[in-house]
C-alpha cells in the first residue's frame, strides 16, 4: 500500500480544493472520501457543464480528470488550460484505462501532470494529489523568488530609484507611447557636482550619503507619473512623459534649487551640494530617436559643466537663467 507523504505547511494552514472531474461516470465515492478525510475540499463534476460552474466559483488546487473522451481540442482540455498561469499552475491527474490510454495522452500533449490508472486505490490517488501541491507550491516558490530578484534588479540598492538598466527599458517603452500618440516626452540627466572631490576630501559612507540626500531630493520634486533613476556613480536621469520643454525645464530649475539649498551631514563631515542638469524633450512631431534624446540631453549636460556648473540647460541652444 501507498503511504501519504506528509502534509506541507500551506495544506496544514489552508483548506485546498480538489476538483474531480468525473466525466465518465465512474463510481469514485470511496476516491472522494479518502480526500475528505485527508483534510480536502472535493468538489466533484459529474458533467463538462457542472465542472464549468465548479471552476467559475472557485479556482481548485488539483484536478483530477476522467475524461469522457481523449481529444487534443475538446471543450475538457479548453476548461483545463484556462486554469492554468505561468507563475501558478493548476497541476491535472489524469485518470486512464490503462498504458494504451496513457500512451494516447502524451501524444495529444494533454495538460497533466500525473496519472492514475484505474480502478483508481484512493490510497495512491491522496498520495499523487499530495506530490502534485508539492510540486505546485515548488513553482510558485520559484517565481516569487524571481520577482524578488527581479525587482532588486530595477531598483538601485543605494539610493532607491530606478536602476540604470530598468530605466533603459522604461524609456524605450515611453518613448513609443510619445510617438504613437504624438506626446511630448522630456528627459532631464543629472550630475552631482565635484563629486570626486567630495569622495576624496571624506569617506565613500558620506558620498553615499550625498547620492541618498540627491535622490530623495529628486523623487520629491517629480510627479508619480514621471520616472527618477541613478544611471551609475553620481550621475541621475529623471524622464517626464507628457511634459513640454518649458515645462522640463522649471522641473530642473525647481530639482537644482533645492538642492543647492540643502546641506548634507554625516558624521564629522558637511557639505553643500549642487548639480547640472541637461534638458532635452522629443516634441510629438519631430522623428527623432530614444539614443538621440540621451545623446543631447548629454551635450546639454556637459554644457551647464562648461559653463560653470550649478546650472540647467536645455540642448536647444538657450541658456536658462538660475
Amino acid at each position: 500500500m501507498v503511504g501519504s507523504p506528509e502534509l506541507g505547511t500551506e495544506s496544514a494552514t489552508t483548506t485546498q480544493v480538489v476538483l474531480l472531474m468525473n466525466h465518465n461516470h465512474d463510481p469514485l465515492g470511496e476516491l472522494t472520501l479518502a480526500l475528505a478525510r485527508h483534510g480536502y475540499e472535493v468538489h466533484v463534476g459529474d458533467s463538462l457543464a457542472q465542472s464549468h460552474r465548479l471552476v467559475a466559483a472557485t479556482r481548485p488546487d488539483v484536478v483530477l480528470l476522467n475524461p469522457l473522451v481523449l481529444s487534443a481540442g475538446g471543450v475538457e482540455v479548453e476548461l483545463l488550460a484556462s486554469l492554468q498561469r505561468d507563475d501558478d499552475p493548476v497541476p491535472v491527474i489524469l485518470l486512464v484505462d490503462d498504458l494504451q490510454a496513457l500512451s494516447e495522452a502524451r501524444q495529444l500533449r494533454l495538460p497533466f501532470r500525473d496519472f492514475v490508472l484505474k480502478p483508481c486505490a484512493p490510497a495512491e490517488c491522496v498520495y499523487r494529489v499530495e506530490l502534485a501541491l508539492q510540486t505546485r507550491t515548488s513553482i510558485r516558490s520559484l517565481h516569487v523568488r524571481a520577482r524578488q530578484l527581479e525587482s532588486q534588479v530595477s531598483i538601485d540598492f543605494k539610493t532607491g530609484l530606478v536602476s540604470e538598466r530598468h530605466m533603459r527599458t522604461l524609456l524605450d517603452l515611453e518613448w513609443k507611447r510619445a510617438q504613437r500618440y504624438q506626446n511630448p516626452l522630456s528627459l532631464l540627466l543629472i550630475d552631482v557636482d565635484n563629486f570626486k572631490g567630495v569622495n576624496d576630501s571624506t569617506e565613500y559612507a558620506f558620498g553615499d550619503e550625498v547620492l541618498r540626500r540627491v535622490a530623495d531630493a529628486l523623487k520629491a520634486n517629480v510627479r508619480e507619473t514621471d520616472l527618477a533613476a541613478r544611471f551609475g556613480g553620481d550621475e541621475f536621469c529623471v524622464l517626464l512623459p507628457q511634459t513640454s520643454p518649458a515645462e522640463a525645464v522649471q522641473t530642473a530649475l525647481r530639482i537644482r534649487q533645492k538642492i543647492a539649498a540643502m546641506t548634507v551631514q554625516k558624521g564629522n563631515y558637511q557639505r553643500m551640494v549642487t548639480v547640472s542638469i541637461g534638458v532635452d524633450s522629443y516634441d510629438g512631431r519631430v522623428a527623432s530617436s530614444v539614443d538621440q534624446l540621451r545623446r543631447n540631453a548629454n551635450r546639454a549636460l556637459l554644457e551647464a559643466k562648461r559653463r560653470g556648473k550649478n546650472q540647467v540647460w536645455l540642448y536647444s541652444g538657450t541658456e536658462v537663467e538660475q
